[in-house]
């Protein structure tokens, strides 16, 4: 399994906006695609949210990521979760 830890910082005022599209729309498109979700978890004061998702990849991270944006169905989200994010840092972990 590789683990890929995100961690965004949230635009001033949309930590609440933010919460609610990726717990209804991004977590529920990365599981229908073969993902893991472990959870995500927020610092409101200091605008960060951080979540940790996996997948097995048998065929490399980069393949499993082009299917979730090309098959996830992330067209159908109501917004983009872009529109909440400033920024964004992704790492790929392995299992210890």
């Amino acid at each position: 399994m590789i683990w890929q830890l995100r961690t965004y910082t949230i635009k001033p005022g949309h930590m609440d906006d933010f919460r609610d599209l990726w717990t209804n729309w991004v977590v529920p498109a990365r599981k229908r695609v073969g993902f893991e979700v472990k959870g995500g978890w927020f610092n409101e004061e200091d605008g960060i949210f951080v979540w940790l998702v996996g997948h097995a990849a048998p065929d490399g991270w980069e393949a499993v990521e082009q299917d979730y944006y090309e098959n996830g169905g992330r067209e159908k989200f109501p917004h983009s979760p872009k529109e909440f994010v400033a920024e964004i840092e992704t790492r790929l972990l392995s299992e210890a």
